[in-house]
C-alpha cells in the first residue's frame, strides 16, 4: 500500500477549496461539498481541518510563507536597492496574478465579515506591515545609496507603490481585467520617477 503524502493532501484539500468557494462563495460551501471536490470523505477531511475558517487561514498562510521566502531571497541579493524593491514588487503583483481566484474569495470574505459589523482592518493591517516595512527599508537604503533622490519621502511612497498592489487586487476581484504588463509599466514608472538625477538605470 502506498505511504499517502499528507501534506501534499492538505494542498489539494486547500486548492479545492478555494475553488469552491470562488465558484460558489465562502458562505455556500460546506465540508460535504469540499469532500465530494477531493474525492475523500468527509470524517477524513476533519482529520486535516477542523471547519472552512482553518483552510482558509491555512490558504492565507500558505501564500503568505511562499512570498515570505522570496522576500528573503531578494533581500539577501546583491543586486541595487532599486532592483531588489523592483523585484519584491514584482513578486507581490504575481502573487496577485498567479492567485487571482483566492484574491476574490478573499476581497469576499473581507466584505462578509464588514456586513457582519465585524472590524477587519486588524486582519489586513497583519498582512501588510510585513510588505510596507521591507518597502521602506530598500526605499531608505536606496536613498542612502544614492540611487533615489534625497527628497523623496519614504512613508508617502511606500503608501504609493502598496495603492497599486491594492489596485491590482481590486480589479482581479471586482472586474477580473486587471493587466499584469500595464501594473508592471505603472510600477517602473513610480520607480523611474525616484532616481537620482545621475543615478545609473537598474533595471
Amino acid at each position: 500500500m502506498p505511504k499517502i503524502d499528507h501534506e501534499e493532501r492538505k494542498a489539494r484539500i486547500i486548492a479545492a477549496s478555494i475553488r469552491l468557494f470562488a465558484k460558489h462563495g465562502y458562505l455556500a460551501v460546506n465540508f460535504g461539498m469540499i469532500a465530494s471536490e477531493c474525492g475523500i470523505a468527509r470524517t477524513l477531511l476533519y482529520g486535516y481541518f477542523k471547519d472552512k475558517r482553518s483552510i482558509f487561514n491555512a490558504a492565507v498562510d500558505g501564500v503568505t510563507a511562499r512570498v515570505e521566502r522570496k522576500y528573503a531571497e531578494v533581500v539577501r541579493s546583491r543586486q541595487s536597492a532599486d532592483a531588489k524593491l523592483r523585484q519584491i514588487c514584482i513578486t507581490v503583483l504575481a502573487m496577485l496574478f498567479d492567485n487571482r481566484e483566492f484574491v476574490c474569495v478573499i476581497a469576499d470574505q473581507i466584505a462578509f465579515l464588514r456586513r457582519k459589523g465585524e472590524d477587519v482592518s486588524g486582519k489586513v493591517v497583519e498582512h501588510t506591515v510585513g510588505v510596507k516595512k521591507i518597502i521602506g527599508v530598500l526605499i531608505g537604503e536606496a536613498i542612502r545609496r544614492r540611487e533615489y533622490d534625497s527628497r523623496v519621502n519614504i512613508g508617502r511612497t511606500v503608501n504609493l507603490l502598496y495603492s497599486q498592489f491594492e489596485a491590482a487586487a481590486l480589479q482581479l476581484a471586482i472586474t477580473g481585467n486587471a493587466e499584469f504588463s500595464e501594473c508592471i509599466d505603472r510600477l517602473d514608472g513610480i520607480l523611474f520617477a525616484l532616481r537620482a538625477p545621475d543615478a545609473p538605470r537598474s533595471m
